[in-house]
């Protein structure tokens, strides 16, 4: 069984699962972080108490875990950010090259030319692989869920596929919106990058067989996405739009205006992330503050330390 997934945390997650809860449980290393809300530091008790709770945590969920089977190799990952930014390309060209490019800079990569050519040569070596043993007769199965990158990242994929014209089996698992918990509680995961490797095998139960006209539709969908070209595709309605560069402006402009008068960057980005679960990703929010900048609605104060992401600036205010 082949297994596709449309992130690198998913990726990682998955190969984990894939054995998780197999055998004995023999203890693992977990680390622990914590804060105060007043940002105080706990006490070395608190450190050891709360690291203890992690390990049980960690022995229960081993216990519980229902091991998803199959080797690493099987797994396959299309981290390609397919929300954002020009996807005229047909497969994976020098556009997309350009969308990584501009968001890995963000990070100050070393050698950045380097690292995102790598990155698009190791995703199409990753669609050969899959369109080989596609074509060779075995099945796949594709885990989405209706976060931006992850919807765009299986149209684009079915639309390679397409043209194949295969009889190969192809299942869908979509992460649920909702789920209830112990204690009468209620979780909502946004992708399957928040899914730890104890749960993957849960989601089994969840699998459907794709049939032809779905591949179709999701096909034809992606070209109707590629010939709109819009800087952005967004889930609104519960619908995947295409929509203009802006739209998530409003939430970052709420989270600004609940800071004082100069404040941190990457407070406002965890803010953003964390309340609203839009789905993007930290790198679109600091884009669209640095558009802020241009227009000069803030101003930066402080930069960020030489050789480290920019979202350590403190910045000011200049609304009216």
């Amino acid at each position: 069984m082949i297994e596709i997934v449309f992130g690198e945390s998913a990726c990682g997650s998955l190969k984990i699962a894939q054995t998780y809860g197999k055998g004995k449980y023999r203890g693992s290393a977990v680390s622990v972080f914590m804060r105060h809300e007043d940002g105080s530091v706990p006490s070395s008790d608190e450190m050891k108490e709360a690291q203890i709770q992690a390990q049980e945590q960690e022995h229960i969920a081993w216990e519980n875990a229902i091991p998803l089977g199959g080797k690493s190799s099987d797994v396959y990952c299309f981290d390609m950010a397919l929300s954002v930014g020009d996807i005229s390309d047909n497969g994976i060209g020098e556009q997309r090259k350009n969308v990584l490019k501009k968001m890995l800079s963000v990070w100050f990569v070393e050698d950045l030319d380097y690292q995102v050519e790598e990155k698009i040569q190791k995703i199409k070596t990753t669609l050969s692989s899959v369109i080989e043993r596609y074509v060779a007769g075995e099945e796949v199965r594709i885990w989405y869920s209706y976060n931006p990158d992850e919807l765009c990242g299986m149209y684009w994929l079915m639309k390679q596929l397409r043209p194949l014209n295969c009889q190969t089996t192809i299942y869908l698992v979509k992460l649920p919106a909702w789920e209830y918990g112990k204690e009468n509680t209620i979780t909502s995961k946004i992708a399957w990058g928040e899914v730890s490797p104890g749960e993957w095998g849960k989601y089994i139960t969840l699998q459907e067989k794709a049939k032809p006209v779905f591949l179709s539709a999701c096909a034809m969908k992606w070209n109707q996405f590629q010939n709109e070209n819009a800087p952005l595709r967004a889930m609104l309605n519960g619908k995947l739009q295409s929509v203009s560069e802006d739209i998530y402006d409003s939430f970052i402009l709420r989270e600004i205006a609940e800071q004082p008068e100069q404040f941190k960057m990457a407070i406002v980005i965890g803010n953003v992330l964390g309340k609203y679960q839009l789905g993007i990703s930290d790198v679109w929010i600091s884009n669209r503050i640095d558009k802020m900048l241009e227009d000069g609605v803030l101003e930066i104060i402080q930069d960020a330390p030489k050789g480290e992401t920019n979202y350590r600036r403190i910045l000011r205010k200049r609304m009216k």
